[in-house]
């Protein structure tokens, strides 16, 4: 059976693919120096971004749902990130099941740092879209 594309330019899939690993290859870079993982990152700033609005706390459950990760990976990323001093973890004041996870000073200055990388990561990647960048980002926000 042969694709029903006759070129791999009109596929939807493929190209995203390609976009995406263009430019998952440009946040690695921006990322490398502050030794934190395109997850890590996403996870940690997540965490900061989630916890200055939610001033009741943020569990691994509400993380992963904000940040679109697996639960499991979710956990494992976590694990990582307190290792190192970025986050901490502390039981839930009402669900005994779940924890509460905030960012700690380090990790809030490391992340405040990641987001000036990833930002003009992201500025330089799309800035050949010009004024389409808008309509990009609206479909994407369709498609999620």
């Amino acid at each position: 059976m042969s694709s029903e594309y006759r070129e791999s330019n009109e596929s939807p899939g493929f190209l995203l693919w390609q976009v995406t690993n263009l430019w998952q290859k440009e946040i690695r870079m921006a990322l490398e120096p502050l030794e934190l993982t395109h997850p890590q990152f996403v996870l940690l700033f997540s965490c900061k971004w989630l916890n200055d609005r939610e001033h009741g706390g943020v569990t691994q459950i509400q993380l992963a749902q904000y940040a679109k990760v697996d639960v499991n990976v979710t956990s494992q990323v976590l694990r990582t990130l307190e290792k190192r001093g970025l986050v901490a973890r502390k039981p839930h004041p009402s669900d005994t099941r779940a924890n509460v996870i905030t960012v700690t000073a380090e990790g809030d200055a490391l992340a405040g740092r990641a987001v000036r990388e990833v930002e003009a990561a992201d500025r330089a990647f799309f800035a050949g879209l010009g004024d389409d960048k808008g309509v990009l980002v609206g479909i994407m926000r369709r498609l999620i």
